[in-house]
């Protein structure tokens, strides 16, 4: 096992759950007989350990990693972890594999006060995240997309479904009136054959999807799309998920993946833009906390070419630590696929704003090296 491969991990686990026999003897040997079950030493090591924190960071569900310290080692209180979330820096990347239309992928926050009021933050740290989006823009005009897949989650308006919306119209518009700057507003031109396209393949796929002619744009694509849209016609498909309907992580990963084939056979030159978070609470009594240690945590994994591994958690420590916006970065991360590291153009916790916000743009192969 040339890298940590979670399948065989969990083979390895169950079997070991399921066998006295073989559990015994591992205990005695974890190498050997961890050899037997096609584990590196490494992942020996951490399953006789009850190494629940690594196990976790290779993509198991935590129902498998619990038999490890509860079950295996007899650990009543699970004393042996942190809880905390590790990025594996040493295993070898697998090779990306990007889709050879896609070439532009990148994710950055959506504000409303960026633009309608960002002097309520700290000058210095508006700066740096503007800055950040000047960077991201240069790297999309150099692209020269013949198309943007911009995803983005839902704020105001209304959809029948609880599915997952590709905006199918011919225009999408929209103001930033609720926030009192209905003169920050945008006019987007639609690509109604690829979104056409996009929504047949997911629904053929196997995921719940809702066509919608309208949608009405607010701040989670007028903010990123000012900043960073090359030209005012270059046409736009909005991709909106549902986080307060439905949150599924693994779905968001599905939508991705599904879109590779649809870009591969586009025939256009595409780029996806994701928008969102990061750590971020609409919650009475929680705006404007920020889990800076968390979002150090996946900015982490986008740099070491692990962000498509987010989508192995379950929901629950995603919402917990104010991410429900990321399901739209993984969307675009499965678009990229595995392997492909991120660059960090800005971070910044802006409490008065209430996020911690992030600009990072993906360095496919053709903008340099996208692999270990």
């Amino acid at each position: 096992m040339s890298q940590v491969d979670h399948k065989v991990l969990e083979a390895a686990i169950l079997a070991l759950a399921g066998n006295g026999d073989l559990l015994a003897r591992f205990k005695v040997d974890p190498t050997a007989v961890g050899a037997e079950l096609g584990l590196t030493p490494k992942g020996s090591d951490a399953i006789s350990r009850g190494d629940r924190d690594w196990l976790r960071s290779t993509g198991l569900n935590d129902g498998l990693t619990i038999l490890v310290s509860r079950w295996f080692k007899d650990d009543l209180g699970d004393s042996a972890n942190s809880g905390r979330f590790l990025v594996d820096t040493e295993s070898p990347l697998p090779k990306a594999d990007v889709p050879s239309r896609l070439v532009f992928a990148g994710g950055c926050s959506h504000v409303p006060d960026l633009l309608a009021r960002p002097e309520i933050d700290p000058a210095d740290a508006v700066e740096r995240l503007r800055n950040g989006y000047r960077r991201l823009a240069d790297r999309l005009e150099k692209a020269n997309p013949e198309v943007i897949i911009a995803t983005a989650d839902c704020h105001f308006q209304s959809f029948r479904s609880g599915a997952f919306v590709v905006g199918t119209g011919a225009q999408h518009q929209g103001s930033m009136s609720f926030f009192k700057r209905s003169d920050l507003n945008l006019l987007l031109k639609g690509d109604t054959e690829l979104a056409g396209t996009i929504a047949r393949a997911i629904r053929a796929g196997g995921l719940e999807v809702e066509e919608a002619e309208r949608v009405e744009l607010d701040h989670g694509l007028i903010v990123p799309l000012s900043l960073v849209l090359p030209r005012p016609n270059l046409p736009v498909i909005p991709i909106i998920t549902q986080p307060a309907r439905t949150f599924s992580p693994f779905g968001a990963r599905s939508f991705g993946n599904l879109l590779r084939d649809v870009i591969e056979a586009s025939g256009k030159r595409v780029a996806i833009l994701a928008t969102g978070g990061l750590s971020h609470w609409l919650d009475p009594g929680k705006f404007g906390k920020v889990d800076v240690e968390f979002d150090s945590y996946i900015l982490e994994m986008l740099k070491a070419g692990r962000g498509l591994d987010l989508a192995n958690l379950e929901p629950y420590p995603l919402l917990e630590h104010g991410q429900y916006e990321f399901l739209n970065w993984l969307i675009m991360l499965a678009l990229v696929g595995p392997g492909v590291r991120g660059e960090v153009f800005a971070y910044e916790p802006m409490q008065a704003s209430g996020g911690g916000w992030a600009v990072v743009n993906m360095t496919l192969p053709t903008q340099g090296s996208a692999h270990a």
